[in-house]
């Protein structure tokens, strides 16, 4: 095992964690929310302030918990992108700093990695002998739903990535945070959609789902947006939005960003050629029967990224997954971070990753190390 200390400052959360493999030892959090809220959103100077005040506490405060002192790290972790290039600025000096004062190996990771590989975390409070999900079954399909990203990745191997498709434009959390502020829900609103849906008609209103007539495994939301946004404002206008039309919008909302992510991942587990990249014609799907569909290679699929703390879209994925296993007689295990903190930005998940490069000996080189706000996987 390698204990490992991991930063994450790549937008608007400073994290410390603390990471022994699999194993989350420590888990430190500070949120800038009350900051960026009047703002609807992350203003990149005020969160490189914040970052700059809370960096120290928080590692400190993540090595206190882990209860390690500095002789038993083996290496130090920092997240390099993507994300807002003044934020993660302050986490890989911070980094470079540690790394000379305390002569310790670092690695550079990959923030969109650490979301597709945190539903392997494990909680350390939790005897060895009774974690569940610990072992791995590739090759893997990482979903990642987040604020920033909206991603299908498949895994065939830890550190061997293919992306099989993306927004081309919002990410789906993005959708979900900008309509609940249209909404009045406050920042971020992400959250309380969730909530409020809890209490609406999702058939109330019809929101579009975009990219289903094109023959790839990409996603786009910012055409749902743009409908409900005009819908807010005739219904505004008309003075219809009461307590109730806005439980509807946002369970409607919530439909239909889901039903979109779910109408590719069920495209994805159909595909005669993953690897390839085939897309399934609908002709095709129409001839499937019961136990004639074809078996994919994903053996799991791994939710990570904000939106995956979302029950209705977990509920979804696993209905979809049973209604597979019909269709082929392949079961696929639906793995989750074990809290949802993994879900939203966090440094134990860089941690995680940072475990497995250090036993392929993926080290940083200090006068290389840079922000790289663009990063892809």
């Amino acid at each position: 095992m390698s204990k490992i200390l991991a930063i994450d400052t790549s937008c608007d959360d400073t994290s410390a964690a603390v990471t022994d493999g699999l194993v989350v030892l420590s888990n430190i959090v500070a949120s800038q929310n009350q900051i960026h809220e009047k703002f609807g959103g992350v203003f990149p100077t005020l969160a490189k302030q914040a970052h700059q005040e809370n960096i120290e506490p928080t590692i400190n405060l993540a090595m206190q918990v882990a209860q390690l002192d500095w002789s038993l790290i083996n290496a130090i972790a920092v997240t390099v992108g993507p994300g807002l290039a003044p934020a993660l600025e302050v986490g890989i000096t911070q980094a470079k700093k540690l790394a000379i004062q305390y002569n310790k190996k670092i690695i550079a990771v990959n923030h969109l990695e650490g979301h597709a590989l945190s539903p392997l975390a494990l909680n350390h409070s939790r005897k060895r002998g009774k974690q569940a999900d610990t072992k791995v079954n590739l090759p893997s399909l990482a979903v990642v739903i987040s604020g920033g990203h909206s991603e299908f990745i498949l895994v065939q191997q830890l550190g061997q990535y293919q992306k099989l498709g993306q927004t081309i434009d919002d990410a789906a959390g993005e959708c979900l945070d900008k309509v609940g502020r249209l909404l009045n829900l406050g920042y971020p609103a992400g959250p309380l959609v969730e909530k409020f849906a809890k209490k609406g008609q999702a058939s109330k209103f019809s929101l579009p789902k975009a990219m289903t007539m094109q023959d790839n495994f990409n996603l786009s939301f910012s055409g749902l947006k743009t409908a409900a946004r005009n819908l807010i404002t005739d219904l505004e206008k008309q003075n219809k939005l009461d307590q109730q039309t806005t439980y509807d919008l946002a369970a409607s909302l919530q439909e239909a960003v889901f039903g979109q992510i779910i109408y590719k991942l069920k495209r994805i587990l159909l595909s005669p050629n993953l690897v390839a990249g085939t897309y399934p014609k609908r002709d095709f799907l129409d001839q499937i029967k019961n136990g004639q569909a074809p078996k994919t290679l994903i053996n799991e699929i791994w939710l990570g990224g904000g939106v995956a703390a979302n029950i209705n879209l977990r509920r979804k994925i696993r209905q979809l997954l049973e209604k597979y296993q019909e269709q082929s007689g392949k079961k696929i295990q639906l793995k989750v971070p074990y809290s949802k903190k993994l879900c939203s930005d966090n440094a134990a998940m860089i941690g995680l990753v940072a475990g497995l490069k250090y036993s392929r000996n993926e080290f940083a080189k200090l006068d290389e190390l840079d922000r790289k706000p663009n990063l892809t996987i």
